[in-house]
């Protein structure tokens, strides 16, 4: 009572070619401009100067805005706009940061945090879970922007690496895209491996 191989193919056929347009979205808008970034008021706190070195800060109401693979921190949307920073800090890179929940820190809700270059931020969400993850996601993407072929690494949480498994499949069918003849004889070579087994 083996089914045929065609319909169970055709559906995983369509959701691979929907996760890779979702997934090459993101680096064509970083081109186009700050159309995948985001901004907007958190409360933040800097934890750690360098590995070792605690900071003194309290929590601030910053406008922080992802650009690129950046974030910067503003007084409000106003200097954001002229591109004066708060306190003139220099921005975060997000090359090789982390993001994730604080779930260590327990006198705020939604708080997650921001590690990048020995540095260590603590941003609150306003009052919203969703808000909280809105961030992270973004954040995320643009921690990750511009490796889309890199498998995630062990260590990163179970939600990034089910995000990142999408990926490696995506980058496939958009190489494969580029030469049209090859994806036809994959298929048929995968069909027919398909049917041996029956």
């Amino acid at each position: 009572g083996v089914s045929e191989p065609s319909p169970s193919g055709s559906p995983g056929a369509s959701r691979k070619a929907k996760s890779s347009q979702a997934a090459t979205l993101p680096a064509k808008s970083q081109q186009d401009g700050p159309a995948s970034q985001q901004e907007g008021f958190l409360h933040r706190k800097h934890e750690w100067e360098g590995h070792n070195k605690k900071a003194s800060s309290s929590w601030n109401n910053v406008y922080c805005v992802i650009n690129q693979q950046e974030m910067g921190f503003y007084k409000d949307q106003r200097s954001a706009g002229q591109g004066i920073p708060y306190h003139s800090e220099i921005p975060v890179s997000l090359k090789d940061a982390v993001c994730e929940v604080a779930l260590d820190y327990k006198k705020k809700k939604h708080v997650f945090k921001l590690i990048s270059d020995g540095n260590e931020y603590l941003f609150q969400a306003k009052d919203d879970q969703e808000e909280m993850n809105l961030w992270i996601s973004t954040i995320s993407a643009a921690i990750s922007g511009d490796k889309p072929e890199v498998t995630p690494s062990s260590h990163s949480t179970p939600a990034q690496a089910a995000r990142a498994q999408t990926m490696p499949a995506a980058v496939a069918t958009t190489t494969a895209e580029s030469s049209p003849g090859k994806r036809e004889k994959d298929k048929e070579k995968r069909f027919s491996l398909f049917s041996k087994k029956k």
